[in-house]
């Protein structure tokens, strides 16, 4: 399948931007959660009630954009993770996570050239029908 040229480049940014999201995700999560203080107001509070702080926290976390940004990058890619081949996941973990070049890529993989540039289309490919399935341009930076 041919992609025009900035669905392919959207589709790599996502695969590019994974461990980016996955640490701003875990950064923003744990800064929203550990803002709460215990409000002593002295007033009675019923059992199993949720409080305001845990509340407000909850909020925070549906209503923070770069979060929300994030969350679909990531889900978009761990998809698309879930609908390729072995070969493909593995040079997704090679190239994407672990920074190495193509030829790098390939020596340790032990493939071909034509393999590896047949799986990683294969990658892209599901990445871009992924984009396109959860409503197109999910996140814009």
């Amino acid at each position: 399948m041919k992609l025009s040229r900035e669905d392919y480049d959207r589709a790599v940014g996502y695969l590019k931007r994974y461990n980016y999201n996955c640490i701003n995700i875990i950064n923003i999560r744990a800064d929203i959660m550990s803002i709460s203080t215990p409000q002593n107001d002295g007033m009675p509070k019923p059992p199993y009630s949720i409080s305001d702080t845990v509340y407000n926290q909850y909020i925070k976390l549906q209503e923070d954009k770069e979060l929300q940004k994030s969350l679909k990058e990531y889900k978009v890619v761990v998809n698309a993770l879930q609908l390729v081949d072995d070969i493909s996941k593995e040079i997704f973990t090679e190239e994407f996570i672990k920074s190495n070049k193509k030829w790098k890529v390939i020596e340790n993989l032990n493939i071909s050239e034509r393999t590896y540039e047949r799986r990683k289309n294969e990658l892209i490919c599901t990445v871009d029908k992924e984009i396109k399935k959860n409503g197109g341009k999910l996140a814009e930076f």
